[in-house]
């Protein structure tokens, strides 16, 4: 007896899976060049434009709270519409707001136009995650997952070099270094084009038909009946978008990943984010002196942190790399805060530690919401869990600044272990280990401490 082979969840990994890998890192690809080309620019264009520090603050801040709105907003009308569409826009949207950056006259154009932006940015992470975790088979479906926190990072340090190259084109350089971010963006979009819907997505809304199409076109053979018709028999939310997918995702009894995705999240964001904003700051406040060395060999190893947890999110599984982030980034702060002030050498090595450690889970934040949540709610639950983790970022940058003066570097850096701490135990409590079951499985709630549901049989799937 032949035993078919699930095409989505285990098939072997070809060009299509990689092209869908390659444009899903556009969203957080672009996000990250976004926040920090920012940063070059602000100084001159603070010049030109005669900000004040409430202007200089609003213009950092409004693409951090464009995401928020964005991930809150549009991972409901992402379930609601499809993802394929969605895909699209959100681009479209993020190219023409880069480009009429160049012809900003006022402050408060700048800070329209980059709350629009990120609310493309902040779409683009449900739609994202969603679409990739829906069309590449499980073995892939960690690394890939993750990679999009590493084309962040990829973003973010291209804006500085691209930056730092535009520098030299005069008092109007700050303008071209906005509108750059359309260069990504639009090769992005022209990438995306010929991506399909989701078989899954539509299958969820009774379109069975269209999806076993799509996967003739993109794998050579259909799905088995059981993949569709789970999606199929899925009660999809008829409430409408926005606050009815919410009480859809508590009335369906997803409660608890909700809970368990937004707080994981924001607890690493939150201390994370303000840290490495202020680092080259606690670093001098710690006694260290070069301050611009120290940072770039850090930031470099959050880098390597994240390739290393896109190895081992399938080899050591998610739960233990979550748990084993989080005690590697809590020992890291809490001897930050004890440490003598005078041991520059041992500091950085903290940092290092610590930056590593956040940066190898930090791969999560898109794994498990994918995982947690059923095909037509997934996009609203990684939305929310983005907004979530937005709202730390914001709420950190803005705070740190206020505990150092009232609690000291090593007050405040005890403090995001203390919230650190708080991500750990709620993975303690609530994480599941997902690593060997199919999208279908690891969607049906595995109670967390719990020995997760077998995979299911299928011949030659690796793990």
């Amino acid at each position: 007896m032949t035993v078919e082979k699930p095409v989505l969840d285990e098939a072997p990994v070809n060009s299509f899976h990689k092209r869908i890998v390659l444009v899903a890192m556009g969203g957080p690809f672009c996000d990250g060049y976004l926040l920090g080309i920012i940063a070059v620019a602000l100084p001159q264009l603070t010049t030109r434009l005669g900000l004040d520090t409430i202007g200089s603050g609003l213009v950092a801040a409004s693409a951090l709270l464009g995401v928020f709105l964005g991930g809150l907003i549009f991972g409901p009308v992402t379930d609601r519409v499809g993802r394929r569409l969605m895909y699209v826009l959100n681009l479209v949207v993020f190219v023409v707001c880069s480009v009429l950056q160049f012809w900003i006259a006022e402050t408060w154009q700048l800070v329209v136009l980059r709350l629009i932006t990120g609310i493309a940015i902040g779409a683009d992470y449900p739609i994202a995650s969603a679409l990739t975790a829906e069309l590449v088979p499980r073995k892939l479906r960690g690394p890939a997952l993750s990679g999009l926190v590493l084309a962040w990072w990829l973003g973010y340090g291209m804006s500085f070099w691209a930056g730092w190259a535009m520098r030299g084109i005069g008092p109007e350089a700050w303008r071209w270094m906005l509108v750059s971010a359309a260069v990504p963006a639009a090769l992005f979009l022209v990438l995306r084009s010929g991506i399909p819907e989701s078989p899954l997505w539509l299958a969820s809304r009774g379109r069975l038909a269209e999806a076993q199409r799509i996967l003739l076109m993109c794998f050579g053979q259909e799905a088995t009946s059981e993949e569709l018709n789970r999606e199929r028999g899925n009660r999809h939310n008829e409430r409408g978008i926005g606050l009815g997918n919410l009480v859809e995702i508590f009335r369906r009894g997803y409660g608890v990943p909700l809970l368990f995705c937004s707080v994981f999240w924001f607890c690493q964001v939150a201390p994370a984010y303000s840290i490495r904003t202020f680092q080259p700051q606690l670093l001098e406040s710690l006694g260290v002196g070069d301050t611009y060395a120290s940072s770039a060999l850090i930031m470099a190893i959050a880098v390597v942190g994240i390739a290393v947890g896109m190895v081992l999110v399938n080899r050591m599984g998610r739960r233990p790399l979550l748990i084993a982030s989080f005690v590697g980034a809590i020992a890291a702060l809490v001897a930050l805060g004890v440490v003598p002030h005078s041991v520059a050498f041992l500091i950085v090595v903290l940092f290092v530690l610590y930056n590593f450690s956040e940066a190898a889970g930090s791969g999560l934040q898109f794994v498990y919401p994918s995982e947690l949540f059923p095909t037509d709610l997934r996009a609203t639950g990684v939305g929310f869990a983005t907004a979530m983790s937005r709202l730390g970022s914001m709420a950190s940058t803005f705070v740190l600044p206020l505990t150092t003066d009232a609690l000291g570097t090593a007050g405040t850096l005890l403090l995001g272990a203390g919230i650190t701490a708080v991500g750990l135990l709620v993975t303690l409590l609530l994480a599941p280990e997902t690593k060997t079951l199919s999208l279908g499985q690891s969607s049906t709630r595995p109670r967390p401490g719990h020995r997760a549901p077998e995979p299911e049989a299928t011949p030659g799937g690796g793990s």
